[in-house]
């Protein structure tokens, strides 16, 4: 799940293709990011933002859904709540 996370993550500010994906700090292979695709865009996490047609292949951006964004808020939340106390002495 952390992982799934971390790769949500990557669609908090912009939309992303593949290619910014594999190219990204989390260094994914193509084979796991098609993986995460696949699974984000099947539980509604991910939805397609636009193709761009204009080059030789086209590249399709996805962004986050709403759904996408609440997961991520909801377990950045609990993991405020589940850190420990810090002690003012």
């Amino acid at each position: 799940m952390l992982e799934t996370l971390k790769f949500l993550n990557r669609f908090r500010k912009k939309a992303r293709n593949v290619y910014q994906l594999y190219h990204s700090s989390l260094h994914f292979d193509s084979k796991k990011i098609y993986r995460y695709l696949r699974y984000c865009l099947k539980a509604d996490l991910l939805e397609i933002d636009h193709i761009e047609e204009d080059k030789f292949l086209p590249a399709k951006y996805y962004k986050l859904t709403d759904k996408g964004q609440a997961f991520i808020a909801l377990f950045n939340s609990s993991k405020k709540n589940l850190a420990p106390k810090q002690n003012s002495a």
